[in-house]
């Protein structure tokens, strides 16, 4: 941001709170409304908006509106894997986490970026120790207080950040154990106000600014204290809600946004919460211990239509650390969400070549509702093994034969060709639209004995409907039907 513009708003009498350079706008506290007076007529000032901020009674509905978690019966915990998950055994197990981590990707290298209400507990610990040991807790920052202290405050982001950190065998290890964190405190949990959507996108940009490959986020904003703050239902089409606004930038950036869908299901609301309604915001459901989706579980679809959630994880009975030390078993897309946050570091890790939208489709397209999605579950419950080793299993069988063209149809993501090549070869694709039109034309080549992820370029970019993309490799000439949506 401009520093002499800050500078000028400050020199008003307002008190800086926070700033933006992906919004080029600055949070402010004034104390009369001259300064208010003053900042508008700055030459440089083009829009405000008065947040408002109020102390009210603690809102037990903060997290999605809804219970931010409740002590429940734990599900599905018999021990049968090599590693002792603890607590974190059936939600591990229920999305195929343990192939992941026997293979040794177990989130080493990868940065989640955890933007919550507090942390209090996670510099103490057991379950934390070798997080800090290790020097894998690379920084913390609490964006209202304006300092490193975030160990205090609500338990909820201890909670969450148990899902994906924790590692302690036969008590509770999360999904990804050997991944570097951020800690970010974004959230008051006293209130709801506005004010901490701007605090969570100042979040986001840390996490860009910082290095992070993942954010998880288990926080939902729809409606605030002050009513006429509130957002409505048509609101939540992945473009107006400010968080979802800097979420959508921040994967756009190249980072891989979870959120919770929101615990708003059966409610007047019902649908999913910002920023969960983002374009390219990876949104979490919850199922219990059965695969059945939770009755507080936030549907879709978007205002827009678009199918939300995208896919859904333990959020009935999901195994927590809590800051006295314990486990215990909670309810909440807050919890599915970083258990699902922790398991796509993993698979990204495996998989470092992929863009994060491209390992979104590759956990939807691999998910036990894949080819029949819908606004209740999204695709289903992913399955982490499969993605990495089934997927590849199923593009080495197509070798020779037609080539595996993902997603069908394509929505918001690039389409993938998926090949394996028993021998280096360059691979010729071409797409066609109806009228027999060449419009998109690339060449890729591919070593031998190596399975590759190839995006048809420019295929998002083209306009509705269907296409015929011919490929040809060393097997012969395959020609198959995709629909741009």
């Amino acid at each position: 941001m401009n520093p002499d513009y800050v500078l000028q708003v400050s020199q008003t009498g307002a008190q800086i709170k926070g700033r933006s350079r992906w919004r080029n706008s600055v949070l402010v506290f004034v104390s009369d409304t001259s300064q208010l007076i003053a900042i508008s007529q700055l030459p440089f000032v083009i829009h405000s908006t008065a947040l408002n901020r109020t102390q009210t009674a603690s809102d037990s509905s903060k997290f999605g509106r809804e219970q931010p978690y409740v002590v429940a019966s734990p599900k599905n915990l018999g021990q049968t894997s090599p590693i002792n998950y603890g607590a974190g055994t059936a939600q591990i197990n229920q999305i195929g986490g343990e192939g992941l981590h026997l293979q040794g990707f177990r989130g080493q290298g990868m940065v989640i970026a955890v933007l919550d209400a507090g942390f209090p507990g996670v510099d103490t610990l057991h379950a934390f120790d070798s997080l800090r040991l290790q020097n894998r807790l690379l920084g913390t920052w609490d964006f209202q207080g304006g300092n490193t202290d975030v160990f205090g405050f609500n338990s909820h982001g201890t909670n969450t950040l148990s899902c994906m950190a924790s590692c302690s065998p036969g008590f509770m290890v999360g999904t990804a154990p050997m991944a570097s964190y951020y800690l970010l405190r974004t959230e008051v949990a006293e209130t709801e106000n506005p004010s901490e959507e701007y605090y969570w996108v100042e979040g986001a940009e840390y996490a860009d600014s910082a290095g992070a490959d993942v954010i998880s986020s288990s926080l939902g904003y729809s409606t605030f204290d002050r009513g006429w703050q509130s957002y409505n239902t048509q609101q939540m089409d992945g473009n107006t809600a400010i968080c979802t606004q800097g979420a959508d930038i921040a994967a756009l950036k190249g980072l891989l946004v979870v959120s919770s869908a929101g615990n708003l299901g059966g409610s007047s609301w019902n649908i999913i919460s910002a920023p969960a309604d983002g374009d390219h915001v990876f949104s979490i459901g919850a199922v219990d211990g059965n695969n059945q989706i939770a009755g507080f579980s936030s549907r879709g679809p978007t205002a827009d239509l678009r199918i939300k959630p995208d896919v859904c994880a333990m959020g009935v009975g999901a195994g927590i650390v809590t800051p006295n030390g314990f486990t215990s078993f909670a309810n909440g897309t807050s919890f599915s969400c970083p258990i699902i946050a922790g398991m796509s570091a993993c698979l990204w890790q495996a998989l470092p070549n992929l863009s994060s939208l491209q390992l979104m489709t590759l956990i939807r397209q691999t998910a036990s509702m894949a080819g029949m999605p819908n606004t209740t579950y999204g695709w289903g419950i992913p399955n982490y093994s499969y993605a990495l080793s089934g997927l590849t299993e199923l593009a080495k069988s197509q070798a020779g034969e037609e080539p595996l063209l993902f997603p069908n149809p394509v929505v918001n993501e690039s389409l993938q060709l998926l090949q394996f090549a028993h021998d280096s070869q360059t691979i010729r694709l071409s797409t066609y639209d109806l009228q027999g039109k060449l419009v998109l034309e690339q060449s890729s080549y591919v070593p031998a004995n190596n399975y590759q992820s190839i995006p048809v370029e420019g295929f998002s970019s083209l306009s509705r409907g269907l296409y015929l993309v011919r490929v040809q490799n060393r097997s012969g000439s395959y020609s198959l039907r995709v629909t741009r949506q």
